[in-house]
């Protein structure tokens, strides 16, 4: 095992998918050099006569998934029933619709008098150091290469050594989940126990899923620790897993990870409630590469960057420039997503900074109809107060059009909602309204002559948007004006509109008699 705690560092996808396929190859090969400490069931008895006999320890599950028919008919002759501990697939107890893949689902077993797992002894002739390089290859995809390849004939043809070293990756991962999804000499069972329906049925069912000690103790401080308590004699356990954290979904990948370095093994996807599932399953079993790639793919491909999560607040305030709602995605299913992660980001069994960070600002960013959801409505109320907060950091001269557009969206859309929880969202958006029209009036001058207003001027407000977004602003202004900020503000309208000079026309106003921005004002 090349690790064992969680470290909470902030890779990204690429970063993360990289570090997982490194870790993973280094923990088969820690299991290739410590297969005799790791549960083995077949050792060979190699040398080549001359008093140089040395045993090389192994697994018969490796050899009967990876290697080539040439090489079992030469050094694993024997070739008994593989289902010999674990009985054959049987019907799923829980379906979890994994017809398109090869990847394995929880089975209901019955129980059976399994065979005890026995050592198998093969003598053959041969020399130790090559045989062990060859069995080294089916362990871990390297080391003996393309010497493998060319006496088994299990080469494929590759334009250069990088595609030949991904098609090894590639194969070995696919050999390894055809291992576990046939369950070929399987010892240890995992089962889970807990109300998994989607309907309204509310008793509990059990998942179990077969799995490899040799892989999980090779993989998991977790199962290190708990499989390496058990005497040897018991050959074949049943290992219970809480739920929560555990699912059979997440149960499901989370395994899927530790057979092949990655949480993309099939064609079976996962939903954003998988995936918290999955992380708090990396945390129970130790798994920080899991940790680091689930939370990547969450950022980067459910939240489509969220934000830029993983760039501190010094970068993200240079890459947008104080701008409001730039630099992250404002769609549908980010703004429904994103208040459900900043809840799990702050969970006591998570305490996800780098979620937590990402969800604020994209909720921020997402002011105006992003709010306008349930699951917006359902955070708590300290939570949305503190979004508040937020927003009110970035109700500045420099966004503060803007955000009177998204106000004026956000209540045409609540509009149209009879949902109960309507009421709360538009509640907020009118206390943010009250801090934009407030930014408008006491900062008038800086606010009207924002390049979003100058674009307004330049075109004598003819765009087709423009009226309306004039007529909000001067709602703003109307809404916003007190006895503090009038002089002010009426002597803005007045220069910096009315009698704004004309760039080319020097005794001319900028706006046109007719304006329909000189009419709203």
């Amino acid at each position: 095992m090349a690790q064992d705690t969680v470290s909470v560092t902030n890779p990204a996808l690429q970063e993360a998918t990289k570090k997982s396929t490194i870790v993973w190859r280094a923990d088969l090969e820690a299991l290739f050099n410590h297969a005799k400490d790791r549960f083995p069931d077949v050792v060979w008895e190699v040398g080549e006569g001359d008093d140089t006999e040395q045993e090389v320890w192994g697994h018969k599950a490796i050899v009967y998934a990876r290697a080539p028919p040439s090489f079992q008919a030469r050094y694993f002759s024997f070739r008994p029933n593989p289902y010999a501990s674990s009985p054959p697939p049987t019907t799923s107890a829980l379906s979890l619709d994994l017809s398109s893949s090869r990847t394995p689902s929880p089975t209901s077993l019955a129980p059976s008098a399994a065979p005890t797992n026995t050592l198998l002894r093969i003598s053959t002739s041969i020399n130790p150091a090559l045989f062990s390089n060859e069995l080294e290859y089916l362990y871990t995809g390297q080391g003996f290469g393309e010497a493998f390849e060319f006496l088994y004939d299990s080469s494929e043809s590759t334009p250069n050594e990088a595609d030949a070293e991904e098609l090894r990756i590639d194969k070995l991962r696919k050999d390894l989940v055809f291992m576990w999804r046939s369950r070929l000499y399987s010892d240890v069972r995992i089962s889970l126990t807990g109300n998994f329906s989607s309907s309204s049925n509310h008793e509990n069912t059990t998942a179990i899923f077969s799995s490899h000690r040799f892989i999980l103790v090779s993989r998991s401080q977790y199962f290190h620790t708990a499989l390496l308590s058990w005497p040897n004699k018991q050959d074949h356990q049943m290992l219970t897993l809480p739920s929560p954290p555990f699912t059979p979904a997440s149960l499901h990948f989370t395994l899927g990870f530790i057979y092949t370095g990655t949480l993309i093994f099939s064609h079976r996807s996962y939903d954003l409630d998988t995936a918290f599932h999955i992380m708090r399953s990396s945390i129970y079993l130790s798994l920080s590469t899991l940790y680091d790639e689930i939370q990547a793919r969450i950022v980067q491909e459910m939240m489509h960057g969220l934000f830029h999560a993983f760039l501190p607040f010094p970068e993200y305030e240079r890459l947008t420039a104080g701008s409001w709602g730039t630099g992250g995605c404002r769609c549908r299913q980010c703004a429904r997503r994103a208040p459900r992660i900043l809840e799990f980001s702050l969970a006591d069994d998570v305490k996800n900074q780098l979620l937590e960070r990402g969800a604020r600002r994209a909720l921020v960013g997402l002011f105006g109809e992003g709010w306008c959801t349930s699951e917006f409505a359902a955070l708590s109320p300290k939570l949305r107060d503190g979004l508040l907060k937020g927003l009110g950091k970035r109700t500045t001269p420099q966004n503060a059009f803007a955000l009177v557009s998204a106000t004026e969206h956000a209540l045409a859309r609540l509009g149209a909602v009879i949902d109960a929880w309507s009421g709360d969202v538009k509640e907020m958006i009118l206390v943010a309204r009250k801090t934009i029209d407030e930014c408008v009036c006491s900062q008038s001058e800086a606010c009207f002559s924002s390049p979003e207003w100058n674009d307004i001027m330049e075109r004598d407000g003819v765009a087709f948007e423009d009226a309306e977004r004039v007529e909000w602003i001067m709602a703003s202004v109307s809404r916003g004006v007190n006895e503090r900020n009038a002089a002010p503000l009426y002597q803005t309208l007045v220069s910096s509109i009315l009698l704004r000079p004309h760039t080319t026309e020097t005794d001319a106003p900028m706006l046109s008699p007719t304006s329909h921005v000189r009419v709203q004002v």
